[in-house]
């Protein structure tokens, strides 16, 4: 969201050279977030520069209804949001099924314990530590207990989900993260707003 547009290949090519492992897309219907941003034909110019996988962040209502045409456009990986309208693992087993990757995203106000029963179906769990919707916000510290109960679950279970955070993410809120147990840190306004190439290997330092 927060990288400039008008200069994709120049911003994908700092991304790369600074050691990015895949690139977050954050897709926003209006309805479920108070915004819009990045739909179908951005994923496809992303994925015209890039061949780094792409996680389409799916903040909208219906998940089950768009995942597909965000996969035809290049992604790799589908976040769907327990609070969203779809029918979560009948969504994640479609996406499975498919061959694709999938996330589960969870608000700031959804506690770990609403979706522990369900975290090992899928690849990755993606813990909000803003109010999605629009970038810049302040990093909620008080999530990060959040992260730590999540990443202690999956590691006492022996699951293979992937822990995740996405909001305020810098340096510092980022190594808060990274101690609690994250091993995936989805970054904006701090690298797009900066020295691309320096802050992104500052973060993949942590």
């Amino acid at each position: 969201m927060k990288c400039d547009l008008g200069k994709l290949a120049d911003e994908l090519k700092k991304c790369e050279d600074g050691g990015v492992d895949s690139i977050h897309v954050d897709v926003m219907d209006g309805h479920f977030v108070p915004n819009f941003a990045l739909g179908v034909e951005t994923t496809r110019a992303i994925r015209e520069y890039s061949s780094l996988p792409m996680e389409i962040h799916l903040m909208v209502e219906r998940p089950d209804k768009y995942w597909k045409a965000f996969r035809d456009a290049g992604g790799s990986r589908f976040l769907i949001h327990y609070e969203s309208q779809a029918d979560i693992l009948t969504t994640a087993r479609e996406i499975a099924r498919d061959g694709f990757e999938t996330g589960l995203a969870i608000n700031p106000e959804t506690s770990f314990s609403r979706v522990s029963d369900m975290v090992g179906e899928f690849d990755s769990l993606l813990a909000m530590t803003i109010h999605p919707g629009f970038s810049g916000q302040k990093f909620m510290e008080e999530i990060v207990p959040k992260v730590k109960e999540a990443s202690t679950f999956i590691s006492g279970n022996n699951l293979k989900t992937l822990v995740e955070v996405d909001g305020g993410i810098t340096y510092d809120t980022g190594r808060l993260c990274a101690e609690a147990g994250a091993k995936s840190l989805a970054s904006a306004s701090y690298i797009f707003n900066n020295d691309r190439v320096s802050n992104i290997r500052k973060l993949k330092s942590l």
